[in-house]
């Protein structure tokens, strides 16, 4: 059995190998960066990764297949399995948080049935160039009627432009949520002495930012998701278990019986 673990730029990487087996473990720059939520339970990871590997390579030079096997389950369970079930437990906290905030943005208020009605007809009778067009220019309350109706309703829809329908409701409807436009007024300049009014550009730039922060929200959690994922597979090699069997051992701590 071998162990390599390396630090990059991008990753903290533990590599196993054994025989016709090999894992990779990666936790990304990202996951443990200051800025990310998870930095002290990815950090954590990373440090018991790091240990649980060096455990495996004395274990691999000091004893044979069956007493090794034994050994690294001890150190997965003794080493990986406490930062592991922190480790997941922060990425589903973060999950249902941005679940809740992106249903929020997502939200459709009550409005005027039949005219959301006839937006949503006239929308279907678009060819994709048209669907596209109208998507970008829309209303709030053009967008809620479409985003009232579903994406089982324009099923015929390229799903890049229902992209764009999500996008400009979620900026467009936490503008008209939060009052957005209020912090963003026109200023009297040289070219506008009496400039006044809503500054809608800066308003719509501002939702924007707070659309990307979402989605980093989400690409977190996919990010933890992937890590634990690899992490079971290193367990699995390392201490020669099923997947499942590695996942049981780190969830619950115990080695099997």
């Amino acid at each position: 059995m071998e162990t390599t673990f390396a630090t990059t730029d991008h990753a903290s990487i533990l590599t196993v190998r054994d025989r016709d087996r090999n894992a990779v473990a990666a936790v990304t720059a990202s996951l443990s960066a200051s800025t990310s939520p998870l930095a002290s339970q990815a950090t954590g990871v990373v440090t018991a990764l790091k240990a649980f590997g060096e455990n495996v390579a004395f274990s691999a030079a000091k004893y044979q297949p069956a007493a090794r096997n034994d050994a690294n389950r001890k150190a997965a369970a003794d080493i990986m399995a406490k930062p592991f079930q922190a480790f997941t437990a922060a990425g589903i906290a973060e999950g249902r948080a941005a679940a809740a905030a992106n249903a929020t943005a997502l939200g459709v208020d009550p409005g005027n049935a039949p005219l959301r009605a006839q937006t949503r007809d006239r929308f279907d009778a678009m060819d994709t160039a048209g669907q596209a067009a109208f998507a970008q220019r829309a209303s709030v309350e053009e967008l809620a009627a479409l985003m009232e109706g579903g994406r089982s309703y324009f099923a015929s829809t390229p799903d890049a432009v229902w992209q764009i329908i999500e996008d400009q409701y979620s900026i467009k409807r936490h503008i008209a949520r939060t009052g957005l436009q209020a912090d963003y007024q026109i200023q009297p300049s040289a070219s506008d002495p009496v400039g006044f009014g809503a500054n809608e550009k800066a308003a719509m730039e501002a939702a924007q930012k707070s659309l990307a922060a979402l989605r980093a929200r989400s690409n977190t959690v996919d990010a933890v998701r992937s890590t634990a994922q690899s992490i079971i597979d290193v367990v699995a090699v390392a201490t020669d278990l099923s997947r499942d069997e590695a996942w049981k051992l780190l969830t619950t701590g115990k080695t099997a019986a």
